[in-house]
């Protein structure tokens, strides 16, 4: 069983990646530079965004149940935080953000939370998923982890830093979002891929 939702969750993850690329080359009114992910979620692009976040939530599900059903290690429980993250996921499509110089919202600021939750819930348990591969798992995959986790890490500083220096946000928050995206995407389809391979 751990099989099958190890091959469901890397074809989600694969289609998610593709979508995620196929958003930022479609026509909009968004730049990669100034405005978030989220942003993409209003306006022309939004039906493509949804699909991104309802995929995400099914690929957050189906791994929690690999990651559950796999070989006993004491990292195990990372699969409630991966539940954690379905669930959050499948509340974003009802919590849109608020656009970039427009008023703020109660929904806004609960999509606002939701994203510190799970881009901290994503983060937070990338060494454990390391360590639960390490014995399991070909070693190049879990050095890629593991250098995918660094990669995440910087990403996400430099994240923080565009948000609380605001004079760098209109160059660098956009960017850096999409490099911790990108990194937390590659990150957890290798994770797929090394519960494939266990």
């Amino acid at each position: 069983m751990t099989t099958a939702l190890a091959a469901v969750a890397l074809v989600l993850g694969v289609a998610r990646l593709a979508m995620f690329i196929a958003l930022h080359l479609v026509p909009s009114d968004y730049n990669i530079v100034q405005h978030a992910v989220s942003d993409y979620a209003v306006g022309p692009t939004r039906r493509l965004a949804t699909a991104i976040t309802w995929t995400s939530a099914v690929f957050w599900a189906v791994l929690a149940g690999a990651v559950a059903l796999g070989p006993p290690t004491p990292e195990k429980g990372v699969a409630l935080w991966l539940t954690i993250l379905a669930v959050i996921f499948a509340a974003l499509p009802f919590l849109p953000t608020d656009v970039e110089g427009q008023p703020t919202t109660l929904i806004g600021r609960l999509h606002l939370v939701a994203a510190i939750a799970w881009f901290a819930i994503a983060y937070s348990c990338m060494g454990n998923i390391v360590r639960l591969l390490a014995p399991l798992a070909p070693q190049g995959l879990v050095s890629f982890l593991g250098a995918a986790r660094w990669v995440t890490a910087a990403a996400l500083i430099a994240l923080v830093t565009a948000l609380v220096i605001r004079r760098l946000r209109p160059y660098a928050f956009g960017i850096s979002e999409r490099i911790f995206l990108l990194a937390v995407y590659v990150f957890y389809l290798g994770t797929a891929a090394g519960l494939l391979l266990a």
